[in-house]
């Protein structure tokens, strides 16, 4: 992915740098990370949750959660696939070492809301779904793991907080090194 200094004739910029993100969505982040175990550790205690998610079961943790960022950028790809009926040839997929991160982008256009689509469902299918499990079950490695992918989607969060205002049925272009997209105008 390589930098753009000016968005396509007819759109306007509406993204932040990866970098950027890196930084002053920290804090945000470590929020993101907190939140969810707050409520197992009110219900099941600190105690058992540490002795569960120590040990042996940090390989076994970090194996999930690499699979799982994996998999994150694999429901951006189908959500927009499917919300914004993109082909799979116009999904690109490829690792950031700048920011160590994995991507997955849209190459045409689609609509917003499809857009918010593609962005949102990761948060939900890696992160949220797990936890609500993890927490139901009393399963503290699972909860653990889907806090990481809670706090993992930061930038899809950012992302849709600063298209908040964009019509669902404008036009947008996925940035192809920022977090967030060009939009018609």
């Amino acid at each position: 992915m390589t930098e753009t200094t000016a968005p396509p004739p007819g759109y306007r910029d509406v993204s932040v740098p990866l970098t950027e993100i890196a930084t002053n969505g920290l804090w945000l982040s470590l929020l993101l990370l907190a939140v969810p175990l707050v409520p197992y550790w009110l219900v099941y205690g600190f105690g058992p949750f540490w002795g569960a998610v120590s040990g042996a079961g940090w390989l076994w943790i970090l194996v999930w959660v690499l699979l799982l960022i994996l998999a994150h950028e694999g429901v951006h790809a189908i959500g927009w696939k499917y919300a914004g009926g993109l082909q799979w040839s116009q999904l690109k997929f490829g690792f950031l070492w700048k920011t160590l991160s994995p991507y997955c982008h849209a190459l045409a256009p689609m609509p917003a809301g499809a857009y918010r689509i593609g962005a949102v469902l990761p948060l939900i299918v890696t992160g949220i779904l797990p936890w609500i499990i993890g927490l139901l079950r009393a399963d503290a490695p699972l909860t653990f793991v889907s806090a990481i992918m809670i706090s993992a989607a930061v930038g899809d969060l950012i992302v849709l907080w600063i298209i908040r205002d964009v019509n669902p049925a404008t036009l947008v272009l996925d940035h192809p090194s920022n977090a967030g997209c060009y939009v018609a105008e």
